[in-house]
């Protein structure tokens, strides 16, 4: 089979087994990735992969991007100490754990050998995590930390994985050299997801074709990876400072019709890649596990997962509970200002590390030989024991959590509850506060302006006095040509668009979180459709 029969069969597939997850309500990362593992029994496909460079380059850059865009930036520097001590503390905690589990089981192998094993497994995925846990009950700071971990670990993970990498081929490491090329990649790679960041919110309102809009979001996170890339530095953080900074930009810079239009385009091209994906990690188990079995027993291979599952899982255990627990221990200040999370809560942030994209990308991308000519020590073995791990996290504890999940007793925080209701209440205030000017004003048609009027009161009538459940736009006037709808029309998008800017104030302020904002501002840009020319 050819390269295009293959790839429109598996899109059948795909096809299949998203309707399989939905029916069964089991996460359809799992699903796809068992349903891989049987199609590699087929022969044509057995040998079917995706060069890892292409991963990098065109699978990661816009699963980063989506992730960033809709990342609170207020909640990350909030939780910015627990996801820098997860993100950079406990990569490297699992990459040493795990390192010396390595050299343990292969006695003949180098630590620089074991610490290429652990720094491919050691960053959990973002996308991994976000598949696992949509649609279950998870307090949203819990889901805000392993969001931001796993933003910023795939960048100290693959850091990681380059130095281990050149330490095996070359026989050397310089921790100085080191040391100068890590903070070169962490600041250069920043520095030019702001500058894509930029020119895209400069030049955006400019392009007056929705097509080329939706073009530009796409174009934006490989700029930033290949630019950062081909300067040597970290492209996983210049996607993600390209994320967060266009981010907080765009709800003035993009229009409803653009939000709804590329909201479904970006749906449809990350669910296709993320299917691909866990599909080429379960094609690559079978053949792996067969390569190997000439070297070593089924009972063999499946001892060495084994071991390293345990210890980086135990690893990821005790990281979350000593260094929650550690540092309000230490500095009374963060204990007074961030008390300590209950023990189901951590324990939950512990369990859940799933690993997905970068892991697979990084087995796969391995060098064949080193420096002097000589095959990549243990190379095969890594990646199957890296794609075990993956299974490991996916499968097993993917399929434990909504259990666990039901018997935990976590603790919610109600903040984002009232956070929604006091955006809410602003803007449609607001929103009956321009109406009444425009009134004074004497330039609109009566009727009109009670229609309008009468949204509005019912809305604040539905809110209440506290949190409530969220009001969805009712039936509005239609598109047709007469003066008066098409002066209805101007008005709906005139006090829509104050209630925008009400939110989006808001959320500038720190007052609410990008949860919120987005959930708002969706209901404005569905009703602002109907109004619009």
């Amino acid at each position: 089979m050819e390269t295009a029969e293959i790839l429109t069969f598996l899109l059948l597939v795909i096809c299949l087994l998203a309707t399989l997850s939905e029916r069964f309500r089991t996460p359809s990362s799992i699903i796809f990735l068992l349903g891989g593992t049987a199609l590699a029994f087929i022969p044509p496909l057995r040998s079917f992969e995706i060069p890892p460079q292409a991963i990098f380059t065109l699978v990661l850059p816009p699963l980063l991007m989506e992730a960033a865009f809709f990342t609170s930036l207020r909640d990350f520097k909030f939780n910015l100490r627990p996801i820098l001590q997860l993100a950079v503390g406990l990569v490297l905690a699992t990459a040493t754990a795990v390192a010396f589990v390595f050299k343990d089981i292969f006695p003949g192998a180098t630590l620089a050998t074991g610490f290429v094993l652990g720094a491919i497994v050691s960053p959990p995925d973002v996308v991994a995590a976000a598949s696992i846990i949509r649609g279950l009950r998870v307090p949203k700071r819990i889901v805000s930390i392993l969001e931001g971990e796993s933003l910023i670990n795939d960048a100290s993970g693959l850091i990681l994985f380059r130095f281990a990498v050149a330490a095996v081929m070359t026989g050397q490491f310089s921790v100085l050299s080191a040391g100068e090329h890590f903070l070169w990649m962490i600041l250069c790679g920043p520095a030019v997801g702001m500058l894509v960041g930029i020119l895209v919110i400069t030049l955006f309102p400019y392009i007056r074709e929705l097509s080329v809009e939706i073009l530009i979001t796409f174009v934006a996170p490989y700029v930033a990876y290949l630019l950062a890339e081909a300067l040597d530095a970290s492209g996983v953080l210049a996607v993600v400072a390209a994320g967060l900074y266009i981010s907080w930009h765009a709800p003035g810079i993009f229009t409803p019709r653009f939000n709804l239009a590329a909201g479904a385009v970006w749906k449809m091209v990350s669910f296709v890649l993320n299917a691909l994906v866990f599909m080429l990690i379960g094609l690559k188990i079978p053949a792996l596990f067969s390569h190997l079995s000439s070297e070593y027993s089924s009972v063999q291979l499946l001892g060495y997962s084994a071991a390293i599952c345990t210890a980086a899982t135990l690893v990821r255990f005790a990281w979350v509970f000593i260094v929650g627990h550690g540092t309000r221990l230490l500095f009374p200040s963060i204990r007074r200002r961030d008390p300590t999370p209950t023990w189901q809560n951590l324990f939950v942030i512990g369990f859940i590390g799933m690993r997905g994209v970068v892991s697979l990308a990084t087995a796969l991308a391995l060098p064949v030989t080193i420096s002097w000519g000589r095959e990549f020590p243990y190379r095969d073995l890594i990646t199957f024991l890296a794609l075990s791990l993956i299974v490991f996290t996916l499968v097993i504890q993917g399929l434990m959590l909504p259990w666990l999940l039901r018997k935990l007793t976590l603790s919610f925080d109600s903040r984002v509850l009232h956070e929604d209701w006091n955006a809410r209440m602003a803007a449609a205030k607001e929103a009956l506060a321009r109406l009444a000017q425009i009134e004074q004003e004497g330039t609109a048609n009566a009727m009109t302006l009670e229609r309008i009027r009468g949204h509005y009161q019912r809305r604040l009538e539905a809110l209440g006095d506290g949190p409530n459940t969220p009001l969805f736009p009712g039936d509005g006037p239609s598109s047709e040509s007469h003066p008066l709808v098409m002066e209805e029309n101007q008005l709906w998008q005139s006090v829509l668009a104050t209630e925008r800017d009400v939110v989006v104030k808001l959320r500038r302020g720190y007052q609410i979180g990008d949860d919120v904002m987005h959930d708002i501002l969706r209901e404005l840009d569905l009703l602002a459709s109907r109004f619009s020319a």
